[in-house]
């Protein structure tokens, strides 16, 4: 399971404070407490700002001085992402394109310009899909035109486009079930999602996002987009990696208890 790591978003206060003040020293903990949580990747957003372009561009500078870990630029501004995804040093992931005509044709530069990995959301331009048949045809649609520009389908992430089950009651089951077809399918491919908006306007979320991380795990998620700091989440994951026969001799998991990382 790869984790994303989601804290280095402006749309937090305080990230927007220390982005407003340009702390550099508050981002690198932030993104240090992540990668020491076990994240893989570090998605950093700046689109909550009316100057993205050089608050992106800041924070991907502050963050490649002390860490290598590997960066999601999470944009919709292809402009945005044009000028930031050349100061990337590591292979970047894009966040996100999706089968929309004119946003695909508007991330194909961005795409093109090096190598990387892409999150492809499941959406064309009728919408949000509102079965898993649609989502399996947009992913049909997106890996045929990312192939054509050169994009590999190992470095693809397909995002089914969760949706909150505080407004459609089938939602989480309708996610699961994209997800496995699409691993079923398409062999071979990857899936992501944005974990935290299944539990939306829900109260305890986390208890929520905890629970429909294992049924997303089992139907073959391969990525999620979360905060590594939720202790009680990274315990769930160790367990459901164990539980899966995907934690050899439970080393993972018993690493984790013997640094006091386990919390139930």
């Amino acid at each position: 399971m790869i984790i994303v790591g989601e804290r280095i978003n402006t749309s937090r206060k305080p990230i927007d404070q220390a982005v407003s003040a340009r702390d550099a020293s508050f981002i690198r903990e932030e993104v240090k407490a992540q990668v020491r949580a076990g994240a893989h990747l570090i998605d950093v957003n700046a689109g909550s700002r009316k100057t993205e372009v050089e608050d992106l561009l800041w924070l991907v500078d502050v963050i490649q001085e002390n860490h290598s870990v590997r960066l999601c630029l999470d944009s919709s501004n292809p402009g945005c992402l044009l000028k930031a995804v050349g100061r990337v040093k590591e292979t970047p992931m894009i966040n996100s394109i999706s089968a929309e005509r004119r946003r695909f044709e508007g991330m194909i530069p961005v795409i093109q310009m090096r190598e990387c990995e892409v999150v492809a959301l499941c959406m064309d331009d009728r919408g949000v899909p509102k079965a898993a048949d649609q989502v399996l045809e947009n992913v049909e649609k997106l890996l045929r035109d990312l192939e054509k520009v050169g994009v590999k389908q190992e470095r693809i992430y397909f995002d089914p486009v969760i949706q909150a089950v505080s407004t459609d009651s089938n939602a989480a089951v309708k996610a699961l079930n994209a997800i496995e077809r699409i691993h079923r399918e398409f062999p071979g491919t990857n899936t992501i999602c944005g974990l935290s908006n299944i539990s939306y306007a829900l109260p305890k979320r986390q208890l929520i996002n905890r629970a429909f991380m294992g049924l997303a795990i089992r139907a073959g998620l391969s990525a999620a987009i979360i905060d590594p700091l939720d202790r009680k989440m990274a315990t769930v994951l160790l367990a459901i990696s164990l539980i899966l026969g995907k934690d050899p001799y439970c080393k993972a998991y018993l690493r984790a208890f013997r640094e006091g990382r386990l919390e139930d």
